[in-house]
């Protein structure tokens, strides 16, 4: 590929991506205002409540943003697994500890659909980056789209969010079972909002860096 190429498919720093093509309302919307409703609830003894009143936002968030607007909103179908998960564990179990597991099976989970999808055509976080918009469209990128060189940073920044998930859940099971409340909680603080914020710059700023690493 030539460097006018290279110029048509180049992005900015990651920084700057984020700041100008993340979606942040859909992110607010589909994420923080769920995990606000489920833990204040929480904090009020209602854990049951705040679950079922987050999981109807993020679905409400879907319908609206899907039939209304005909988009995706991403961060509200990652936020609905882990509140229903929450949802059955506390009807099921009425445990408190299963509450507590429930950040480590939602990691697993992931972990295991990002796995899952290194051998689909496109792999997950290929799709997640086309629903965000981050990907320019431009008949040159539709070009280089063809190539394997663009399937195979997919690939490996798909691995990458795959073996963070999968880490993450190991972690978290370990801290629950060997270490106090207190610490496992902070560990559980630290690995669920600023996980997923640095997952995301990764994502951000890794294709450009393979490719130019790899020549192209």
């Amino acid at each position: 590929m030539d460097s006018s190429n290279k110029e048509n498919r180049s992005n900015p720093p990651w920084w700057i991506s984020i700041r100008k093509h993340f979606p942040w309302k859909a992110f607010i919307l589909g994420a923080v205002i769920p995990i606000i409703i489920y833990y204040v609830l929480h904090m009020y003894g209602e854990p049951l409540i705040g679950a079922l009143i987050a999981a109807s936002w993020g679905v409400g968030v879907v319908l609206v943003t899907h039939f209304v607007f005909g988009k995706i909103n991403l961060f509200a179908i990652l936020s609905i697994p882990v509140t229903l998960i929450e949802i059955i564990g506390t009807i099921i179990t009425l445990s408190p500890d299963f509450y507590l597991a429930t950040a480590a099976i939602d990691d697993l989970l992931w972990g295991i659909a990002f796995l899952v999808s290194l051998t689909f055509s496109r792999p997950l976080i290929l799709i997640l980056a086309e629903a965000m918009g981050s990907i320019p469209n431009s008949a040159e990128m539709e070009n280089f789209r063809k190539t394997k060189e663009f399937r195979s940073a997919w690939l490996v920044l798909t691995s990458i969010w795959a073996g963070a998930h999968l880490l993450s859940a190991v972690i978290l099971i370990l801290t629950q079972i060997l270490m106090p409340l207190e610490f496992f909680l902070i560990i559980r603080t630290a690995l669920n909002m600023p996980l997923l914020a640095v997952l995301l710059a990764i994502s951000f700023w890794f294709p450009e860096w393979y490719w130019d690493r790899i020549g192209l």
